[in-house]
């Protein structure tokens, strides 16, 4: 049985319509749509005789590029909040351990 709540949008990819479903607003199924539209349209232009099966995977490739530099980076953010956290609880447990030594 589908689920009621799913999303439903028309869009058109490279040339072809297809019906995208899912839980994400209709606003981003249509963005997401877009870009994978423009990329596929600009390795296209870039290499004019490629068929579309290989655009696609070109596309997916990059796509997959992008996504896993993006977790990298998210990696090293995280990496780096931990780190300014951990010394921002030592300062707070020194400034502490100082004001009851004053007092």
């Amino acid at each position: 049985m589908e689920d009621a709540h799913h999303n439903r949008v028309k869009v058109e990819i490279f040339g072809t319509e297809y019906t995208l479903r899912g839980d994400a607003s209709s606003q981003h199924m249509r963005q997401v749509a877009q870009r994978v539209d423009r990329l596929m349209a600009a390795i296209s232009s870039a290499i004019p005789h490629l068929d579309e099966r290989r655009v696609a995977v070109l596309s997916a490739v990059n796509m997959a590029d992008e996504l896993i530099q993006t977790e990298n980076k998210l990696e090293q953010l995280q990496a780096q909040y931990e780190k300014l956290e951990k010394e921002h609880r030592e300062l707070l447990e020194l400034l502490d351990e100082q004001t009851r030594q004053s007092n």
